[in-house]
């Protein structure tokens, strides 16, 4: 299912980056983003469930993106040079210990398998002090979603996911429109969507990895 909304998606998304970076920074906080994780070209950056349009277009630094569609979204799109696409799962993410600076989660929480695990391991991933910017639906009552989404989180869900690894730095909301109904004109939404910018509590082991 995703795949293929991908494939649709990306031939709005070529011509339109714009537009996708206009909703980054009146919907999602982009340029406070930046600033309060203090993202410069030197700071290691990753994306987690980064499909084809990621943030990692929008920021500099050195940047990477772990999908499970990886490898087929490398056969469709030719992400920028800079960008380091690589398959892998929220879960297990093919990254040493305090690796990154920061971390995007960007509407992919609701769909994994184990939100619990997912947050361990973008702290895991994490430096000491680093920066965790997730964004995802939240809704005011548990709603059954389809096979793709298999979570509807409430607010307080998501307070509880991030409690145990992060203090929450920011916190916004905004309608959620999404990205490719914002492309086609959308403008507002009954839905909510929820930022937050999260700073890592405890400092992990480094160790080699795949990436350097």
């Amino acid at each position: 299912m995703e795949l293929v909304f991908q494939k649709e998606w990306l031939k709005e998304f070529i011509p339109n980056k714009h537009k996708v970076l206009e909703y980054w920074r009146e919907h999602r906080y982009l340029d406070d983003i930046i600033d309060i994780c203090k993202i410069t070209k030197e700071c290691k950056i990753l994306d987690v469930g980064c499909g084809l349009s990621t943030v990692l277009h929008f920021v500099e630094g050195k940047k990477f993106g772990v999908d499970p569609l990886a490898d087929e979204y490398l056969k469709l799109y030719k992400y920028p040079e800079e960008v380091k696409i690589k398959k892998g799962f929220s879960e297990y993410l093919p990254f040493p210990n305090a690796y990154f600076d920061a971390v995007f989660c960007s509407n992919a929480l609701d769909h994994v398998t184990n939100p619990k695990k997912t947050i361990n391991e973008i702290s895991r991933v994490l430096k000491k002090e680093g920066n965790f910017v997730l964004t995802v639906e939240i809704f005011k009552a548990k709603t059954k979603r389809d096979p793709a989404h298999p979570h509807s989180f409430l607010l307080k869900d998501v307070l509880n996911l991030l409690r145990s690894e992060f203090k929450t730095i920011f916190e916004g909301t905004s309608d959620w429109i999404g990205i490719r109904r914002y492309v086609k004109g959308v403008r507002k939404s009954s839905r909510t969507e929820l930022i937050i910018i999260a700073k890592k509590k405890s400092e992990g082991k480094s160790e080699t990895g795949a990436f350097n």
